[in-house]
């Protein structure tokens, strides 16, 4: 998640610096550090929602197991669900370790 955070948030820093400075040249440089600190405190809550409403659709289609996460106990997830890197995202958020698994179902639930 951090690295997602790191690529994306400089380059909307640079593009919101760019209009903001030829726009307006004395236009302070702290706002533009301001605008870099609210870009990485978004991004992070936007993925870690996206991330736990993935969980939610996971486990409601059964695609994980067991549906509790436990800090240092494996939680497997099924390796067809098309939302599993998110899956693995709140898992390891929330102290879990993941085990890839066979899928039970065809398809996991996208959305």
């Amino acid at each position: 998640m951090c690295a997602l955070i790191l690529l994306i948030s400089p380059i909307l820093t640079s593009a919101f610096a760019f209009f903001a400075y030829s726009n307006h040249p004395d236009f302070a440089l702290g706002l533009t550090a301001f605008f870099c600190f609210m870009c990485c405190t978004l991004l992070a809550v936007w993925i870690r929602s996206d991330a736990r409403h993935a969980w939610s659709r996971a486990r409601e289609s059964g695609f994980v197991q067991p549906v509790a996460i436990r800090p240092g106990r494996a939680v497997r997830v099924a390796s067809a669900c098309p939302s599993r890197w998110l899956v693995v995202l709140h898992v390891e958020l929330h102290g879990g370790i993941v085990a890839a698994r066979q899928a039970s179902k065809p398809a996991c639930a996208a959305g």
